[in-house]
């Protein structure tokens, strides 16, 4: 059975499981081109609500995902579920953009009411954009015309400014990174348990850090898993790690395939709140160590950086650049470096303008990484 818990001040349970919406399955075009399988999106939609997913979590910066949300949650399906997406405040400008975005927001969903409405991507800059143009309280605004029902944040940035943050206002929730590489990282779990004691609950993004830790496991980490009684894939010991802490009220889960969507259903079924022994975190604790020793980029794959002006596929060439870290094929990153570089701009097109990286929630240095990435995999 799903599992459910108390959020907030939502007039319902909320399950352990939320469905992320940044990663809607792909399709290919006649072109060789990929974009969002709309029509699987909506399947993979209601079959989460069908099965017991109940939060689901966009962003007005997540390209057409509000849009493909709303109709997703046609036919009765707005009812069972609570919605949650942001405000982009590192766009805002003036007050006057604040309700700008909100009722964009409002139309692309096509809801009368936002049940988590979420400052998006709070580092130092935003945070202070929340307070020059009263974002708190036109949230409250909102909250007193019955548009939206809790008051939140997403975070990406150092623990002190963490701190600050919660203690600044009586929030309804918190939106953090957590997953096996970044315990003690952001937020952390240190943050996990602060907002718990300030009475703020909290949701977790990246529990598998963008994918990283569900693709190309590496040969050592694969043999640690295959050693255990319990045959667990490391998607499922990922999982397990977060639901570990029950101050972890929702965890997202960027599922792009059905077949993804039904295996985290069957986990979150299973994994419980202080359901990891001593030697659970042991191998935690050994997996991180080879990923820490092997990947070479910090990268999530969530393309806050990207367009690129010089038109580079910034999160594509990271993603090979870790991935030839974790082969055991020499050339993989020659030879799939070179393959992406033929349909784009490889890195050495960087003019290192930097743009990219006051975007970038995991705080790269993206040019000189790009730079680095390209000599590694073109030598």
């Amino acid at each position: 059975m799903m599992q459910y818990n108390r959020f907030g001040s939502l007039d319902r349970e909320i399950s352990r499981f939320g469905m992320g919406c940044m990663r809607y399955p792909k399709k290919k075009l006649s072109d060789g081109t990929e974009t969002t399988d709309e029509d699987e999106a909506i399947r993979m939609i209601r079959y989460a609500a069908d099965h017991g997913v109940n939060y689901f979590d966009t962003a007005y910066a997540y390209d057409g995902s509000e849009r493909i949300l709303g109709k997703a949650l046609k036919d009765g399906y707005r009812e069972k579920v609570c919605i949650a997406t942001k405000l982009p405040i590192g766009s805002v400008e003036s007050e006057d953009d604040l309700k700008k975005l909100f009722e964009e927001s409002m139309l692309r969903l096509d809801t009368d009411v936002i049940d988590v409405y979420i400052f998006h991507c709070l580092d130092r800059s935003n945070w202070e954009k929340v307070k020059k143009f009263r974002g708190i309280e036109f949230m409250e605004r909102l909250k007193s015309e019955n548009k939206i029902r809790q008051i939140g944040f997403s975070f990406h940035s150092e623990y002190g400014l963490f701190e600050e943050i919660i203690d600044a206002y009586n929030w309804d929730m918190c939106l953090i990174q957590l997953n096996i590489l970044d315990d003690n990282h952001q937020a952390g779990v240190k943050g996990l348990r602060y907002a718990a004691q300030k009475g703020v609950d909290a949701a977790i993004m990246e529990p598998l850090k963008g994918g990283l830790l569900a693709n190309r496991i590496p040969e050592d980490v694969q043999t640690l898993l295959n050693a255990r009684p319990e045959k667990r894939s490391l998607v499922e010991w990922a999982l397990r790690f977060v639901c570990h802490f029950p101050e972890a009220k929702v965890i997202l889960s960027g599922v792009s395939s059905m077949a993804q969507l039904q295996d985290n259903i069957r986990i979150f079924e299973d994994a419980k709140p202080n359901g990891m022994s001593k030697a659970d975190f042991e191998l935690i604790a050994q997996i991180k160590s080879i990923y820490m020793r092997l990947v070479k980029v910090g990268c999530s794959g969530c393309g806050y950086c990207m367009p690129c002006p010089a038109g580079i596929n910034i999160p594509e060439i990271f993603k090979v650049y870790n991935d030839s870290a974790l082969s055991d094929w020499p050339e993989f990153g020659r030879v799939f470096y070179s393959l992406l570089a033929s349909n784009g701009k490889d890195a050495s097109a960087c003019v290192e303008c930097r743009r990219c990286e006051a975007h970038c929630p995991q705080h790269i240095a993206i040019a000189d990484v790009l730079k680095e990435a390209h000599a590694s995999m073109t030598a």
